[in-house]
């Protein structure tokens, strides 16, 4: 099976993009949002692709300060990078590729990476590049129609990880996509960190 995993909250202990926001643009939108993201009883008003755009368009920093200040700040979940190294895993995430690149190579990971783009981080604001197609299933440009085909095994946290998840064979969640599940009746794996996956992996083998 092929090892897939979410970015920010996953592989990252903290939300990354969320930090970036309040440390260089609006911090009280990243609270308006996650307040609609973290109560899974409500519809969401918005698509995920608008609150990355509108939170991203309140940074004005250029990429080097931010990537710089990344790095320094970063912590990724424990267990991450062994695994990573041993497996090469498809890192999934509706983050952008120029804030997670730089990480994997600071701490010499080598993953196959598929995330958003930044078009521009000149004048005002940040503008982002989603690609993909609209998912025929969910309605927004989600991160299922990029999964690889094959039997998967899908690593996740939050709202952006439903999708993909549903349509993966075995998953692996916490937070928000653990209780988004329980409340289908999917099946899925708990986990902390990578190290308990990696163990989980090596007795299924």
């Amino acid at each position: 099976m092929r090892l897939v995993i979410d970015w920010d909250g996953t592989a990252t202990v903290s939300d990354t993009m969320d930090l970036i926001v309040r440390e260089f643009g609006d911090a009280e939108l990243v609270d308006r949002f996650s307040d609609a993201f973290i109560d899974d009883s409500k519809p969401l008003p918005v698509t995920l692709q608008h609150v990355i755009e509108s939170e991203l368009a309140t940074i004005s920093a250029p990429l080097e300060e931010v990537v710089g200040w990344l790095l320094e700040t970063v912590e990724l979940r424990p267990g991450f990078v062994e695994l990573a190294r041993r497996e090469r895993p498809l890192l999934l995430s509706s983050n952008l590729r120029e804030l997670i690149q730089p990480v994997l190579d600071h701490f010499g990971i080598e993953a196959d990476l598929l995330a958003n783009e930044l078009v521009s981080d000149k004048g005002a604001c940040w503008l982002v590049h989603f690609g993909g197609e609209i998912c025929p299933v969910c309605g927004e440009r989600c991160k299922r129609p990029k999964l690889p085909p094959g039997e998967l095994v899908y690593v996740g946290n939050g709202y952006s990880d439903r999708c993909p998840a549903l349509a993966s064979s075995r998953v692996f969640a916490r937070c928000g996509l653990a209780r988004y599940l329980d409340a289908l009746g999917a099946p899925y794996e708990p986990f902390g960190d990578f190290h308990q996956i990696a163990a989980a992996l090596e007795r299924s083998a």
